[in-house]
């Protein structure tokens, strides 16, 4: 992606989460509020994403969203709810245990810093100078009256972490801070991955915490390893770090972080069912994880 395009795979994470936030089953994993947040986003984007607003409000075209989905990529519609819905959990999990700075690292079109920036958390988005642009005119058009975080234009991963946080005040490297990779990640090289996770220890002394998504493509079978690099590539977009789940955790390793939540499809299916009580599944290969600074 360049940095004056947008993110077309940032816009149809919102779009599908939009979609299934329609149905009534799934709206009660998430309070209104973000129901809300992106149904007023969606109809922000600018057109023809704006008009998937109009369309997914019609029960025959989820059905048929879906249905097309499910036959080309099965569960990829299912971990976008999941992926929201494990995250938001383990920032409020953080949050209660004291931490009160959050950054969102290529934070796209995602709900997370507004809404704990409604709860007195102060937040911070990086993100490319178009969707940081894009971000910030939803916000204060949709949201006026309302805190919003700090959504700051970088040039990541291609400038400096520690740089980039240096250079803005109001982060703090005392503070104990929750810094969320969703979808980061996976479209930087394994050495870049490295070198963030390295600035991100380096910078925060309070035993800063991560909050990440991994797919690990080698656990899919052949076609729809091929359907889903095939979909990314197709929006001028590229995976790197497809890696198993193995390679991932010997990264943390290396560069001194240690798991304390580790997440699979597997186990994120039966929790969304048992609450959701749909017969979708998530996408075999995906985890959510949770790690923290190794103790001297």
């Amino acid at each position: 992606m360049k940095a004056d395009q947008i993110s077309q795979t940032a816009a149809f994470v919102a779009i599908k989460f939009y979609g299934l936030s329609r149905i009534e089953r799934f709206q009660p994993l998430f309070d209104d509020s973000v129901v809300t947040f992106y149904e007023k986003l969606i109809r922000s984007l600018p057109a023809p994403l704006r008009y998937y607003h109009y369309w997914l409000d019609f029960d025959w075209v989820r059905r048929l969203y879906i249905w097309s989905e499910e036959l080309l990529l099965p569960g990829d519609l299912l971990h976008i709810v999941a992926r929201k819905w494990y995250i938001q959990r383990m920032a409020k999990q953080l949050v209660d245990e004291g931490y009160d700075q959050l950054i969102v690292l290529g934070a796209g079109f995602d709900h997370l810093s507004y809404h704990f920036t409604q709860h007195g958390i102060d937040c911070f988005e990086f993100d490319a100078p178009k969707m940081a642009a894009l971000k910030r005119h939803f916000l204060s058009n949709c949201y006026p009256g309302q805190p919003h975080p700090d959504i700051i234009t970088s040039h990541l991963p291609a400038d400096d972490l520690k740089t980039e946080f240096s250079d803005h005040p109001r982060i703090d490297p005392s503070r104990k801070t929750i810094i969320v990779a969703e979808g980061f990640f996976d479209y930087l090289a394994p050495e870049t991955v490295s070198r963030c996770l390295q600035q991100i220890r380096q910078y925060f002394s309070h035993n800063p915490a991560l909050i990440s998504t991994h797919f690990a493509l080698n656990e899919l079978p052949s076609f729809y390893r091929w359907v889903f690099k095939s979909s990314v590539k197709l929006v001028n977009e590229q995976l790197q770090f497809d890696r198993s789940i193995d390679s991932y955790k010997h990264l943390l390793s290396e560069t001194e972080f240690e798991i304390s939540q580790l997440h699979d499809a597997q186990e994120i299916s039966t929790e969304i069912q048992k609450v959701t009580h749909t017969n979708l599944s998530v996408l075999d290969g995906f985890y959510v994880l949770l790690a923290h600074q190794q103790s001297e």
